[in-house]
Order: structure tokens, then C-alpha cells, then sequence
């Protein structure tokens, strides 16, 4: 008994010192071009990767930093750089017969710049295109291995993403700890991911849901579907809303985006904390709720604001219409309906809407009704048709010419 326990022992120690040698005995960096060229053929962008280490205990190649070239329209920068790349492998393949079978890979802290034109083309829109030159020419057996491609996990951790437009000159916006994760990837077919990330000045973002069949023409357009939650969104410092338009607040949003690569399709409930809607106005005093629900077409840049209930206490109202991205500026056609909303609960919203009341006054009771049209660049907006209130009084103003309730039919003055 004692003489097995003795062999088994040996057997146990001789593995173990195999396993420790193999990495030293195995010139992983022979490896490196082809993983370069097949990442390369598979992305339609140049791929660079550092110094390769193997761990055979753990079935996974190391290299110590990452480099993935942005489309030369967009930028001589790196779209993707990363302090290290971690790659799963088949161990047997990889001692037996020298070949490099891939199983999963981690980014770690990877900085991944997002660049958008005037055109709204994004940089990584021709990812894996092969028109896309890369410094080597692609053979038939590359060709086939690129589409072929197909990992178990696909992961991204603690990453640095900006987002910017070409060639511009102003501040990027930057998302910290992004994590991104994502399993049984595949070129040719449909597969799930998650995706977190904290927002600029506070707040996160979470996205789950499925993609593909990845579109090899345009990335952006390939096919998506996923729960969207967002809380503490800063509509100015996110990028999300130009500050020269006088709109901002701090939103939480929840809702469904899809997309089948022609027209995305959203809806979902917001709420908005500190609303500002005009350049002279100060955030509202109450929280707004919108139950809406969007058409946008990708080629065409332009959508369809299908339902827009804006709720404000008792208060509703129906905004509906389209609007047109135009470069760098958003154009919209717009309809707000809403009949008999009670003063007493839309007061709070006055201050984001630039209106300002007699010193020492207040609205109490009657009603608000309104239908106009909402037109123009969304920083220069034009607003047209009639604005109606009915059996209102303002109780704590000093009796002057200037102080008294609007009759019917008039308007509060506004310094939009």
C-alpha cells in the first residue's frame, strides 16, 4: 500500500513538473502572427499584440498589450488599445500539433474610442469589412477562418470608452468601468451580452439582450434587441443633449430597444429630476414622467415620435411628430395636445420654461389647454397655436395693472 501511495506520488510529481516545463519548452510567440492575422482578417483592421506568456494549468495565453487600428477615415489612432489581452486556448491541440484553437477572450482595461461623423456614420461601422485594408493579404484559408470565428466568451473588463465626433475639437465623452460580456459569440449567428457602465457626472447604464448575425457591410446596422436601465442620467454632460439648447436634468430611464439593422425601434418610461427646457429657464421644482414610444431610421437619420404622454402630477399632455438629424443639429416637427391640465400642478414646471410670474405671486385652480406646433432646430425652436387658460386667480398678488390673472385665450409671458 505504502509502495503505491509512493508511485502515485511520483506520477502526481512528474506531471506537475511537465506542466511547469511545457511553457518554457513551447515558444508561444510563434504564435503570434497568426493570431495577429486571423484577428486581423477577422476585424478588417490592423491587429497588434505584445509579448505572449502561456499558462497550462489555466488553458490560456496572455499578451501583454493590445492595438487595433480605427478606420483611416475616422482616425490614425488606435480604435481599441488595451493593457492586456487574455486568450483561452485548447491545450492539446495547442502541444500535439502546434495549433492555436481559441476558446474565449478577456480584455482588461481597454480604451475604446467611438467616433461619429456628420453623416452618422460611426468608426466601427466597417469592422470586419474586408474592403478594410489591413497590411496583409488575405488568404483564402484566412478568409474562410474569419467568418468561420466564434469564441464561448467574449469579455471586456474595467474599459474606458469616449465618444466624440470626427475630427473635432471639442471635449470627448468619457464612460468608466465599462463591462462588457458576452457568450457564444459567432459572426453568423444570434448571441446574448450584457453591458454596464458608469456615466459622466454620476449615474450608470445597463444593457442585456442579443445580436446578430453581425453585418459584415455595417456593424452598426447588424441586428440587436435589448432591456435598456438607466439611472442618473445627466442629460447636458452625457453628450445626449447639446447645452446650447437650454434642455437639461437628470434622467432614469427603463424600456426596450430593437433593431433589425434598417430601423430601431424604442419605448420605455423616463423620468426627469431638475428639467430645464429653455436657455433662460431653471430646473422644475417637480419630477416629469414620459411614456413614449419611437421609430428611427438608421439611413435615413430620421424618426417617429409615435406616442410622447408627458405626465406632470395630475397633468397630461400628447407630444407627437418626427425630427430629422441634420449633421450636427437635430430638426423636429412636433404636435402637443393636452386639454384642462390643472394649473395648481403644472406651476412647478413654469421656471424650466422660462415663464415667470409676478413677484409674490402663485396660480391656483383653473385649467391649462394647449395645441400648438413645435418646429425647427431643436436649439431654435418655433412655437405656434393657441395657449388657453381658464378660471384662474393668483391670490397672493398685490393689486397693480401689472398683476392680474390672464383672461381665457391669453398667454403667461415667456422669456423662451
Amino acid at each position: 500500500m505504502k509502495r503505491a501511495l509512493k508511485i502515485i506520488g511520483i506520477v502526481v510529481a512528474v506531471i506537475l513538473l511537465v506542466l511547469i516545463a511545457l511553457p518554457f519548452l513551447i515558444n508561444v510567440n510563434s504564435f503570434r502572427p497568426k493570431l495577429e492575422s486571423e484577428l486581423s482578417s477577422a476585424l478588417g483592421r490592423q491587429v497588434k499584440v505584445g509579448n505572449l506568456s502561456l499558462s497550462i494549468l489555466s488553458g490560456s495565453v496572455s499578451a501583454e498589450d493590445l492595438s487595433i487600428s480605427d478606420d483611416p477615415a475616422f482616425s490614425k489612432d488606435p480604435f481599441i488599445r488595451a493593457k492586456a489581452l487574455k486568450v483561452g486556448v485548447e491545450v492539446m491541440p495547442l502541444i500535439f500539433s502546434k495549433t492555436l484553437h481559441v476558446t474565449d477572450i478577456t480584455l482588461d482595461r481597454p480604451e475604446i474610442s467611438l467616433l461619429r461623423d456628420a453623416a452618422g456614420k460611426w468608426n466601427f461601422s466597417s469592422l470586419g469589412n474586408k474592403s478594410e485594408a489591413t497590411t496583409k493579404p488575405v488568404t483564402a484559408e484566412s478568409s474562410s477562418s474569419a467568418s468561420n470565428l466564434s469564441v464561448s466568451r467574449l469579455d471586456v473588463k474595467d474599459g474606458r470608452l469616449s465618444v466624440n465626433r470626427a475630427n473635432s475639437s471639442i471635449k470627448p465623452h468619457v464612460y468608466d468601468n465599462v463591462d462588457i460580456r458576452v457568450r457564444d459569440f459567432s459572426l453568423t449567428s444570434q448571441f446574448p451580452f450584457s453591458v454596464t457602465a458608469n456615466l459622466p457626472a454620476g449615474g450608470s447604464a445597463k444593457l442585456d439582450g442579443k445580436a446578430g448575425p453581425i453585418n459584415s457591410n455595417d456593424v452598426s446596422a447588424s441586428p440587436l434587441e435589448a432591456q435598456v436601465n438607466i439611472k442618473g442620467l445627466d442629460l447636458t454632460a452625457s453628450g445626449f443633449v447639446d447645452p446650447s439648447t437650454g434642455i437639461a436634468g437628470i434622467t432614469d430611464f427603463d424600456g426596450t430597444l430593437s433593431s433589425d439593422g434598417k430601423m430601431a425601434r424604442t419605448s420605455g418610461t423616463l423620468k426627469a429630476e431638475k428639467l430645464k427646457l429653455a436657455v433662460k429657464g431653471s430646473p422644475a421644482g417637480r419630477i416629469v414622467e414620459v411614456n413614449y414610444a419611437t421609430d428611427y431610421d438608421l439611413q435615413k437619420q430620421s424618426g417617429t415620435l409615435t406616442q410622447g404622454n408627458v405626465s406632470l402630477g395630475k397633468a397630461l399632455a400628447k407630444l407627437t411628430g418626427t425630427y430629422q438629424s441634420q449633421g450636427e443639429s437635430t430638426v423636429v416637427n412636433m404636435k402637443l395636445n393636452a386639454d384642462g391640465m390643472p394649473v395648481d400642478d403644472l406651476q412647478a414646471m413654469l421656471p424650466a420654461l422660462g415663464i415667470i410670474l409676478p413677484s409674490g405671486s402663485s396660480l391656483q385652480g383653473g385649467t391649462l389647454s394647449v395645441n400648438v406646433g413645435i418646429a425647427g432646430p431643436i436649439d431654435k425652436l418655433v412655437v405656434t397655436g393657441p395657449i388657453r387658460l381658464a378660471s384662474i386667480w393668483l391670490p397672493r398678488c398685490r393689486p397693480s395693472p401689472r398683476c392680474r390673472a390672464p383672461k381665457p385665450g391669453r398667454t403667461l409671458p415667456s422669456r423662451t
